[in-house]
């Protein structure tokens, strides 16, 4: 038996793993073999060979020239009929530009490649892609102004679907850059976009000047002081603007080159040490500068006792904007849990995470909605509860009438409505006024039944 063909007989068996150490011990031929698999019609030898080259490029086992031969395979199933196999050769990619230090010329061709996925391909496979583009603008200022570049061409059309997927790209490359000079030009960039006249793009282009004031030893005292005179003109989010202020009230200065964090390898029994230490803080500072703590702390929520998954929960809900798709995914089934648990904050704290994981990332919101409702149809007040808070959520974050005109209607069938309910239709009375006079007139007459204590 060949090697290729002890490499397939292990991959069909679904022994990925024995496949690797294949590849990793016989370097000479290593490229070729992964190379031939790559043109295999099977979708699972495609999907297992990728997600070999993802591993190597992790343990950073690739060479440049090996990532140069793979290149042209990896852009070419970007078009593979099945979009698992598109979905897994943009992790791959992932991989090879986040581990690896690539020469500027493939930088700049991936990301060219990445921003095409990103405009063009659905979610989530568009989503993952932006984690690339991002990772390859935080690395480089030529790629960054690059990617800027194309994201203002995006501003300048009319679909909001697209500003908001180049925005997610500024967004990431926000959270990851360690350089002053493209975090300055990001920072600038979304404050010009505070002035579009979409309040869903001037929303998220609020949440990227809002991750960046929490990494403000990159920021300039001028933009700074040009991002409290511009929040005080809108009159709006005063509560960042209080923030920016604060800052500019304190002594700091701008880093003047990238900033080389030395890292510790914190594990999770450091972290839950830490937390036993009441050192949340300290945690949560962590979760946002190295990504390592913020995955630790996801594990921590997945698999920990009571205590440590709130422990988690609190980090989580004060780095949500800081979490890659991979692990948002992995914490919303324990999020849909502790929806109904009987803590208030609990309940509203899971809400709120669970809406801002379905506003970072769009292509969970369907399935977040969809929660959010068959919740409201349940019979048992905890479960309506557990609905409303994570419909307040939703709307907090985002003005959808489509929405609420559908948690409306199931809040009307209800025999009897908990305070809740009629706190939230207080709290969205302006929007309900917005809604078909049908909708109105059904909401007064069960705010008149509820009042005076008829079912």
């Amino acid at each position: 038996m060949s090697v290729y063909e002890e490499y397939m007989e292990n991959l069909k068996g679904w022994r990925v793993r024995k496949a690797l150490q294949i590849v990793e011990e016989d370097r000479e031929n290593r490229i070729s073999i992964l190379k031939k698999a790559l043109q295999e019609k099977d979708p699972l030898i495609k999907k297992g060979t990728l997600y070999i080259i993802k591993k190597l490029a992790m343990k950073k086992e690739l060479g440049i020239d090996e990532v140069k031969e793979v290149i042209p395979d990896l852009i070419r199933l970007l078009d593979d009929k099945d979009e698992t196999v598109v979905l897994q050769a943009v992790e791959t990619i992932n991989a090879i530009v986040t581990f690896m230090e690539l020469p500027e010329d493939i930088s700049t061709r991936l990301s060219e490649i990445l921003i095409g996925i990103v405009e063009n391909k659905p979610e989530p496979i568009n989503e993952y892609a932006a984690e690339g583009v991002a990772t390859l603008g935080a690395k480089i200022i030529r790629v960054a102004r690059m990617i800027f570049s194309w994201i203002k061409n995006i501003l300048k059309g009319k679909s909001e679907k697209k500003k908001v997927s180049a925005l997610r790209v500024l967004k990431e490359i926000v959270v990851r850059t360690k350089d002053p000079e493209i975090m300055e030009e990001a920072f600038n960039l979304a404050l010009d976009v505070l002035n579009d006249e979409n309040p869903v793009v001037r929303k998220a282009a609020l949440g990227i000047v809002e991750v960046a004031i929490d990494r403000k030893e990159y920021l300039s005292r001028e933009s700074l002081e040009k991002a409290s005179k511009k929040l005080d003109e809108m009159g709006e989010a005063s509560s960042t603007k209080d923030k920016i202020d604060e800052i500019l009230k304190g002594e700091f200065k701008k880093a003047e080159q990238p900033i080389d964090v030395e890292k510790k390898d914190y594990t999770i029994e450091i972290i839950k040490e830490m937390f036993e230490r009441e050192q949340h803080l300290a945690v949560l500072e962590l979760a946002k500068s190295d990504y390592k703590v913020l995955q630790l702390v996801v594990k921590l929520f997945i698999s920990g006792d009571l205590l440590t998954k709130l422990d988690a929960l609190w980090v989580i809900s004060n780095a949500v904007d800081y979490l890659k798709i991979d692990d948002a995914t992995k914490i919303i089934p324990q999020l849909k849990q502790l929806l109904t648990h009987y803590n208030p904050w609990i309940r509203s704290t899971s809400a709120k995470v669970l809406a801002g994981l379905a506003t970072n990332y769009p292509s969970l919101m369907d399935d977040l909605i969809e929660t959010a409702l068959n919740l409201l149809e349940e019979k048992d007040e905890n479960s309506v509860k557990a609905g409303l808070e994570l419909a307040d959520a939703f709307l907090s974050r985002l003005k959808n009438l489509g929405f609420l005109r559908e948690v409306l209607k199931r809040l009307i069938k209800k025999d009897k409505l908990p305070k809740e309910a009629l706190e939230f239709m207080k709290k969205y009375s302006e929007y309900i006024e917005e809604l078909e006079p049908e909708i109105k007139k059904s909401v007064s007459m069960k705010l008149l039944d509820t009042a005076i204590g008829q079912p």
